[in-house]
Protein backbone atom coordinates (compact mmCIF):
# COMPACT_ATOMS: atom_id res chain seq x y z
CA UNK A 1 0.00 0.00 0.00
CA UNK A 2 1.22 3.56 -0.80
CA UNK A 3 3.89 3.91 -3.77
CA UNK A 4 6.98 5.43 -4.01
CA UNK A 5 8.30 7.42 -6.75
CA UNK A 6 10.98 5.00 -7.73
CA UNK A 7 8.33 2.41 -8.20
CA UNK A 8 6.03 4.81 -10.07
CA UNK A 9 9.13 5.73 -12.69
CA UNK A 10 10.29 2.26 -13.68
CA UNK A 11 6.65 1.01 -14.34
CA UNK A 12 7.42 1.27 -18.09
CA UNK A 13 9.76 -1.56 -17.35
CA UNK A 14 7.62 -3.48 -15.25
CA UNK A 15 4.34 -3.30 -16.73
CA UNK A 16 5.03 -5.55 -19.68
CA UNK A 17 7.46 -8.06 -19.08
CA UNK A 18 5.48 -10.21 -20.46
CA UNK A 19 6.81 -9.21 -24.44
CA UNK A 20 10.08 -9.43 -25.96
CA UNK A 21 12.39 -6.58 -26.86
CA UNK A 22 11.37 -6.00 -30.22
CA UNK A 23 7.32 -5.66 -29.08
CA UNK A 24 7.97 -3.45 -26.43
CA UNK A 25 10.29 -1.22 -28.81
CA UNK A 26 7.72 -0.74 -30.91
CA UNK A 27 5.00 -0.24 -28.29
CA UNK A 28 6.72 2.77 -27.44
CA UNK A 29 7.66 4.05 -30.47
CA UNK A 30 3.85 4.37 -30.95
CA UNK A 31 3.23 5.95 -27.11
CA UNK A 32 4.38 9.20 -27.23
CA UNK A 33 7.71 9.67 -24.52
CA UNK A 34 8.80 12.72 -25.62
CA UNK A 35 7.01 15.06 -22.97
CA UNK A 36 8.55 18.26 -21.58
CA UNK A 37 6.12 19.45 -19.11
CA UNK A 38 6.27 17.36 -15.85
CA UNK A 39 3.45 18.07 -13.27
CA UNK A 40 4.05 17.00 -9.98
CA UNK A 41 2.13 13.97 -8.28
CA UNK A 42 1.86 14.22 -4.45
CA UNK A 43 2.04 10.41 -3.58
CA UNK A 44 1.52 9.56 -0.33
CA UNK A 45 3.94 6.67 1.42
CA UNK A 46 3.63 6.52 5.26
CA UNK A 47 5.85 3.90 5.75
CA UNK A 48 8.93 5.79 5.29
CA UNK A 49 10.59 8.48 7.50
CA UNK A 50 10.90 12.04 5.95
CA UNK A 51 12.85 11.62 2.18
CA UNK A 52 14.12 13.98 0.26
CA UNK A 53 13.74 13.87 -3.46
CA UNK A 54 16.17 15.91 -5.86
CA UNK A 55 17.25 13.42 -8.20
CA UNK A 56 16.69 13.55 -11.82
CA UNK A 57 14.90 10.56 -13.66
CA UNK A 58 12.89 9.45 -16.75
CA UNK A 59 12.42 13.03 -18.65
CA UNK A 60 15.79 14.27 -17.26
CA UNK A 61 14.06 17.05 -15.50
CA UNK A 62 14.73 17.61 -11.55
CA UNK A 63 11.66 16.54 -10.12
CA UNK A 64 12.07 18.53 -6.76
CA UNK A 65 13.87 20.73 -3.93
CA UNK A 66 14.54 19.85 -0.64
CA UNK A 67 11.53 21.36 0.95
CA UNK A 68 8.94 19.03 0.57
CA UNK A 69 11.50 16.53 1.27
CA UNK A 70 10.75 17.11 5.08
CA UNK A 71 7.30 16.14 4.52
CA UNK A 72 6.06 13.18 6.52
CA UNK A 73 6.17 10.72 3.82
CA UNK A 74 5.42 12.21 0.85
CA UNK A 75 7.27 12.00 -2.42
CA UNK A 76 6.98 13.61 -5.88
CA UNK A 77 6.93 12.32 -9.27
CA UNK A 78 6.14 13.09 -12.69
CA UNK A 79 2.97 12.34 -14.46
CA UNK A 80 4.95 12.07 -18.11
CA UNK A 81 6.53 8.03 -17.26
CA UNK A 82 2.92 6.84 -16.70
CA UNK A 83 1.27 8.46 -19.72
CA UNK A 84 4.44 6.63 -21.77
CA UNK A 85 2.89 3.34 -20.44
CA UNK A 86 -0.59 4.58 -21.21
CA UNK A 87 0.31 5.01 -24.58
CA UNK A 88 1.75 1.41 -24.41
CA UNK A 89 -1.53 0.04 -23.22
CA UNK A 90 -4.11 1.63 -25.40
CA UNK A 91 -1.94 0.09 -28.32
CA UNK A 92 -2.38 -3.25 -26.57
CA UNK A 93 -6.07 -3.08 -25.87
CA UNK A 94 -7.08 -2.54 -29.35
CA UNK A 95 -6.53 -6.35 -30.29
CA UNK A 96 -8.80 -8.62 -28.57
CA UNK A 97 -7.61 -11.18 -25.85
CA UNK A 98 -4.87 -13.46 -27.67
CA UNK A 99 -6.33 -16.70 -25.80
CA UNK A 100 -9.66 -17.64 -24.81
CA UNK A 101 -10.67 -18.10 -21.10
CA UNK A 102 -10.13 -21.50 -19.76
CA UNK A 103 -13.44 -22.25 -18.46
CA UNK A 104 -16.32 -24.66 -19.92
CA UNK A 105 -18.03 -23.42 -22.87
CA UNK A 106 -21.25 -23.95 -21.65
CA UNK A 107 -20.90 -21.44 -19.19
CA UNK A 108 -19.73 -18.61 -21.60
CA UNK A 109 -22.64 -19.47 -23.74
CA UNK A 110 -24.55 -18.72 -20.84
CA UNK A 111 -23.13 -15.89 -19.43
CA UNK A 112 -23.11 -14.14 -22.99
CA UNK A 113 -27.27 -15.19 -23.20
CA UNK A 114 -27.89 -13.71 -20.02
CA UNK A 115 -25.60 -10.75 -19.76
CA UNK A 116 -24.68 -10.18 -22.88
CA UNK A 117 -20.87 -11.01 -22.16
CA UNK A 118 -18.25 -11.56 -24.45
CA UNK A 119 -15.24 -13.46 -23.61
CA UNK A 120 -13.92 -14.26 -27.16
CA UNK A 121 -13.20 -10.85 -28.05
CA UNK A 122 -13.13 -8.11 -24.95
CA UNK A 123 -11.31 -8.18 -21.56
CA UNK A 124 -14.05 -8.44 -18.81
CA UNK A 125 -13.54 -6.88 -15.74
CA UNK A 126 -16.23 -7.03 -12.44
CA UNK A 127 -16.56 -4.63 -9.54
CA UNK A 128 -18.52 -5.94 -7.17
CA UNK A 129 -19.10 -5.51 -3.59
CA UNK A 130 -22.14 -4.32 -0.79
CA UNK A 131 -24.41 -2.15 -1.67
CA UNK A 132 -23.33 1.93 -1.00
CA UNK A 133 -19.42 1.52 -1.26
CA UNK A 134 -19.17 3.47 -4.99
CA UNK A 135 -18.69 0.19 -6.83
CA UNK A 136 -20.07 2.61 -9.73
CA UNK A 137 -17.67 5.71 -9.20
CA UNK A 138 -15.03 2.82 -9.49
CA UNK A 139 -15.93 2.12 -12.74
CA UNK A 140 -15.94 5.44 -13.79
CA UNK A 141 -12.72 6.27 -12.44
CA UNK A 142 -11.45 3.28 -14.16
CA UNK A 143 -12.63 4.87 -17.58
CA UNK A 144 -11.36 8.38 -16.29
CA UNK A 145 -15.12 9.61 -16.77
CA UNK A 146 -16.86 12.11 -14.13
CA UNK A 147 -19.95 10.67 -12.50
CA UNK A 148 -22.09 13.54 -14.55
CA UNK A 149 -20.42 12.41 -17.96
CA UNK A 150 -23.32 11.28 -20.07
CA UNK A 151 -21.42 7.94 -20.82
CA UNK A 152 -20.38 7.55 -17.45
CA UNK A 153 -22.24 4.55 -15.10
CA UNK A 154 -25.54 5.85 -13.25
CA UNK A 155 -24.18 6.70 -9.36
CA UNK A 156 -26.79 7.06 -6.25
CA UNK A 157 -26.70 6.69 -2.93
CA UNK A 158 -29.50 4.33 -3.01
CA UNK A 159 -28.48 0.70 -5.02
CA UNK A 160 -28.42 2.16 -8.88
CA UNK A 161 -27.45 -1.10 -9.94
CA UNK A 162 -30.23 -3.62 -10.49
CA UNK A 163 -28.64 -6.10 -13.17
CA UNK A 164 -24.86 -6.34 -14.36
CA UNK A 165 -24.09 -2.98 -16.60
CA UNK A 166 -21.45 -2.94 -19.79
CA UNK A 167 -19.30 0.76 -20.00
CA UNK A 168 -16.39 -0.30 -22.70
CA UNK A 169 -13.82 1.71 -21.94
CA UNK A 170 -12.90 4.86 -24.30
CA UNK A 171 -9.12 4.10 -24.40
CA UNK A 172 -8.77 1.13 -23.97
CA UNK A 173 -11.24 -0.53 -26.31
CA UNK A 174 -11.22 -4.27 -25.75
CA UNK A 175 -11.44 -3.65 -21.98
CA UNK A 176 -15.22 -3.80 -20.71
CA UNK A 177 -15.79 -2.71 -17.17
CA UNK A 178 -19.56 -4.48 -15.43
CA UNK A 179 -20.94 -2.49 -12.84
CA UNK A 180 -22.39 -5.52 -11.13
CA UNK A 181 -25.59 -5.07 -8.06
CA UNK A 182 -25.01 -4.95 -4.56
CA UNK A 183 -24.00 -8.03 -2.90
CA UNK A 184 -25.98 -9.75 -0.09
CA UNK A 185 -29.47 -8.62 -0.90
CA UNK A 186 -32.48 -10.46 -0.94
CA UNK A 187 -32.30 -11.07 -4.80
CA UNK A 188 -28.13 -11.10 -4.80
CA UNK A 189 -27.39 -13.52 -1.90
CA UNK A 190 -24.29 -13.91 -1.16
CA UNK A 191 -24.30 -17.25 -0.87
CA UNK A 192 -24.84 -17.35 -4.60
CA UNK A 193 -23.46 -14.39 -5.98
CA UNK A 194 -20.36 -16.05 -7.78
CA UNK A 195 -22.46 -17.97 -9.41
CA UNK A 196 -25.26 -16.22 -10.36
CA UNK A 197 -22.76 -13.11 -11.68
CA UNK A 198 -20.91 -15.86 -13.65
CA UNK A 199 -17.76 -14.24 -12.05
CA UNK A 200 -15.53 -17.01 -13.39
CA UNK A 201 -16.15 -15.60 -16.98
CA UNK A 202 -13.96 -12.48 -16.35
CA UNK A 203 -10.82 -11.83 -16.58
CA UNK A 204 -10.57 -9.91 -12.89
CA UNK A 205 -13.19 -9.11 -10.23
CA UNK A 206 -12.78 -5.38 -7.96
CA UNK A 207 -14.49 -5.96 -4.93
CA UNK A 208 -14.93 -1.83 -3.35
CA UNK A 209 -15.43 -1.70 0.35
CA UNK A 210 -15.42 1.03 2.66
CA UNK A 211 -14.03 0.77 6.11
CA UNK A 212 -13.80 -2.78 6.43
CA UNK A 213 -13.71 -5.90 4.67
CA UNK A 214 -17.04 -7.96 4.96
CA UNK A 215 -18.14 -11.51 4.99
CA UNK A 216 -19.76 -10.81 1.81
CA UNK A 217 -16.12 -9.73 0.11
CA UNK A 218 -14.53 -12.66 1.66
CA UNK A 219 -16.88 -15.19 0.05
CA UNK A 220 -16.65 -13.80 -3.17
CA UNK A 221 -13.26 -13.24 -3.20
CA UNK A 222 -12.56 -17.31 -2.07
CA UNK A 223 -14.33 -18.33 -4.77
CA UNK A 224 -13.00 -16.38 -6.85
CA UNK A 225 -9.26 -17.74 -6.07
CA UNK A 226 -10.40 -21.04 -6.85
CA UNK A 227 -11.26 -20.41 -10.06
CA UNK A 228 -8.17 -18.93 -10.20
CA UNK A 229 -10.14 -15.09 -10.66
CA UNK A 230 -7.38 -12.16 -9.89
CA UNK A 231 -8.84 -10.03 -7.56
CA UNK A 232 -8.63 -6.82 -6.03
CA UNK A 233 -9.69 -4.95 -3.40
CA UNK A 234 -10.48 -1.46 -3.24
CA UNK A 235 -10.83 0.51 -0.07
CA UNK A 236 -13.28 3.71 -1.74
CA UNK A 237 -13.49 7.11 -0.20
CA UNK A 238 -10.09 7.66 1.10
CA UNK A 239 -11.06 11.16 0.02
CA UNK A 240 -13.47 11.70 2.92
CA UNK A 241 -11.62 10.04 5.31
CA UNK A 242 -8.88 12.40 4.44
CA UNK A 243 -10.33 15.58 4.62
CA UNK A 244 -11.97 14.17 8.02
CA UNK A 245 -8.88 14.32 9.44
CA UNK A 246 -7.73 17.19 8.03
CA UNK A 247 -10.28 19.36 9.75
CA UNK A 248 -8.71 18.54 12.68
CA UNK A 249 -5.68 20.74 11.86
CA UNK A 250 -7.90 23.57 11.27
CA UNK A 251 -6.17 26.96 12.27
CA UNK A 252 -3.11 24.63 11.78
CA UNK A 253 0.14 27.02 10.31
CA UNK A 254 1.04 23.84 8.20
CA UNK A 255 0.67 24.46 4.47
CA UNK A 256 -2.43 22.20 2.52
CA UNK A 257 0.02 20.02 1.31
CA UNK A 258 1.81 18.77 5.14
CA UNK A 259 -1.61 18.40 6.01
CA UNK A 260 -2.94 16.22 3.20
CA UNK A 261 0.15 13.95 3.30
CA UNK A 262 -0.05 13.35 7.46
CA UNK A 263 -3.76 12.44 7.28
CA UNK A 264 -3.31 10.13 4.34
CA UNK A 265 -0.34 8.59 6.52
CA UNK A 266 -3.00 8.60 9.40
CA UNK A 267 -5.56 6.76 6.83
CA UNK A 268 -3.44 4.14 5.63
CA UNK A 269 -2.26 3.11 8.86
CA UNK A 270 -5.10 2.77 10.18
CA UNK A 271 -5.89 0.32 7.11
CA UNK A 272 -2.94 -1.38 7.76
CA UNK A 273 -4.78 -2.73 11.12
CA UNK A 274 -8.21 -3.61 10.00
CA UNK A 275 -8.71 -4.75 6.59
CA UNK A 276 -4.86 -5.22 6.00
CA UNK A 277 -4.99 -7.83 8.86
CA UNK A 278 -7.90 -9.16 7.56
CA UNK A 279 -7.10 -9.81 4.10
CA UNK A 280 -3.79 -11.85 5.81
CA UNK A 281 -5.93 -13.53 8.09
CA UNK A 282 -8.07 -14.94 5.19
CA UNK A 283 -4.68 -15.84 3.00
CA UNK A 284 -5.69 -13.13 0.61
CA UNK A 285 -2.44 -11.04 -1.10
CA UNK A 286 -2.02 -7.82 1.05
CA UNK A 287 -0.70 -6.61 -2.36
CA UNK A 288 -3.68 -6.52 -4.12
CA UNK A 289 -5.83 -3.93 -1.37
CA UNK A 290 -5.47 -0.70 -2.81
CA UNK A 291 -6.66 2.46 -0.57
CA UNK A 292 -8.15 5.06 -3.45
CA UNK A 293 -10.88 7.83 -3.83
CA UNK A 294 -13.09 7.14 -7.21
CA UNK A 295 -12.86 10.04 -7.80
CA UNK A 296 -9.46 11.20 -7.37
CA UNK A 297 -9.55 7.98 -9.50
CA UNK A 298 -11.24 9.80 -12.02
CA UNK A 299 -9.23 12.34 -12.42
CA UNK A 300 -6.13 10.65 -12.07
CA UNK A 301 -7.12 8.35 -15.50
CA UNK A 302 -8.89 11.33 -17.25
CA UNK A 303 -5.18 13.48 -17.15
CA UNK A 304 -3.99 10.13 -18.50
CA UNK A 305 -6.69 10.27 -21.19
CA UNK A 306 -6.46 14.11 -22.51
CA UNK A 307 -2.39 14.34 -21.81
CA UNK A 308 -3.11 16.95 -19.38
CA UNK A 309 0.27 17.22 -18.32
CA UNK A 310 -0.23 20.07 -16.10
CA UNK A 311 -2.27 18.45 -13.79
CA UNK A 312 -1.57 18.26 -10.09
CA UNK A 313 -3.21 16.03 -8.10
CA UNK A 314 -3.06 14.24 -4.96
CA UNK A 315 -3.22 10.12 -4.93
CA UNK A 316 -2.07 7.18 -2.49
CA UNK A 317 -2.85 3.78 -4.63
CA UNK A 318 -4.60 5.14 -7.73
CA UNK A 319 -1.68 4.78 -10.39
CA UNK A 320 -0.39 1.32 -8.40
CA UNK A 321 -3.92 -0.01 -8.80
CA UNK A 322 -4.08 0.77 -12.52
CA UNK A 323 -0.80 -0.49 -13.71
CA UNK A 324 -1.57 -3.71 -11.64
CA UNK A 325 -4.98 -3.98 -12.86
CA UNK A 326 -4.03 -3.71 -16.31
CA UNK A 327 -0.71 -6.11 -15.97
CA UNK A 328 -3.23 -8.72 -14.04
CA UNK A 329 -5.91 -8.80 -17.02
CA UNK A 330 -3.21 -8.95 -19.82
CA UNK A 331 -1.54 -11.68 -17.80
CA UNK A 332 -4.32 -13.95 -17.75
CA UNK A 333 -4.94 -14.23 -21.37
CA UNK A 334 -0.93 -14.55 -22.11
CA UNK A 335 -0.21 -17.64 -20.29
CA UNK A 336 0.62 -19.40 -23.16
CA UNK A 337 2.78 -16.78 -24.40
CA UNK A 338 4.55 -16.79 -21.38
CA UNK A 339 5.01 -20.07 -21.31
CA UNK A 340 6.50 -20.66 -24.55
CA UNK A 341 8.72 -17.00 -24.29
CA UNK A 342 10.29 -19.45 -21.14
CA UNK A 343 10.36 -22.47 -23.04
CA UNK A 344 12.39 -20.39 -25.55
CA UNK A 345 14.87 -18.75 -23.26
CA UNK A 346 15.37 -22.31 -21.17
CA UNK A 347 16.48 -24.16 -24.65
CA UNK A 348 18.79 -20.79 -25.45
CA UNK A 349 20.05 -21.15 -22.76
CA UNK A 350 20.75 -24.93 -22.92
CA UNK A 351 22.25 -24.62 -26.14
CA UNK A 352 24.90 -22.16 -24.81
CA UNK A 353 25.81 -24.10 -22.02
CA UNK A 354 26.13 -26.97 -24.71
CA UNK A 355 28.37 -24.88 -26.54
CA UNK A 356 30.36 -23.51 -23.58
CA UNK A 357 30.48 -27.27 -22.95
CA UNK A 358 32.13 -28.37 -26.29
CA UNK A 359 34.28 -25.31 -26.33
CA UNK A 360 35.90 -26.69 -22.66
CA UNK A 361 36.75 -29.97 -24.48
CA UNK A 362 37.94 -28.51 -27.33
CA UNK A 363 40.18 -26.66 -25.40
CA UNK A 364 41.62 -29.75 -23.01
CA UNK A 365 42.22 -31.87 -26.06
CA UNK A 366 44.26 -29.01 -27.91
CA UNK A 367 46.29 -28.93 -24.94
Amino acid sequence: MGQAASTALSSSKSSVVFYDSDELSNRFTKATLSTLAVPMVIVAFPFINAYTFTSEELTGVKLMDGAIGGLLGVIGWPLAPFLACWGVFEVLFKDAPPEPLAIPQEIKDKAKREFGLNCENYYNIAVAGIAGTGKSSVVNGIMGMHDNDPQAAVTGETEATIKPRAYRHPDLRTMVLWDLPGAATLHHPAETYFEDKFLCAFDALIIVMAERLQETDIIIAKKAEEKKVPVFFVRNKADQAVEAKIRRYSGSTQDETYKWSTAAGELVKEVKQSIYKQLKSNNFSTRKLFILSAWNLQEFVSALSKRELDKNMHIIDEQRFMRTLIEGVLTKRRRKEKMKLKMEKQKQRQIIAEERQRNRRSAVGAA
